[in-house]
């Protein structure tokens, strides 16, 4: 069974298993995050919707919503 929690987890452990440093991870997604913040940009991580309605995930996502609430693309 798979946990939120245990996903949160995945990069980190993957990075780790790579790279063998543990904090490694952080200090690159840190660095990542802030690259552009001394310029006033943000790095964008993509567009954001309400995965809660049914509508926009069947109109975004119609074969993941038909697997998941058993609609028809």
């Amino acid at each position: 069974m798979l946990f939120y929690e245990d996903v949160n987890y995945a990069a980190s452990g993957a990075f780790e298993r790579i790279t063998g440093d543990a904090d490694a991870f952080y200090e690159a997604w840190h660095g990542f995050r802030g690259a552009d913040a001394q310029g006033g940009n943000v790095v964008d991580m993509g567009e954001d919707f309400d995965f809660d309605d049914d509508r926009e995930m069947i109109r975004r996502l119609p074969f993941l919503a038909a697997l998941f609430l058993g609609t028809h693309p």
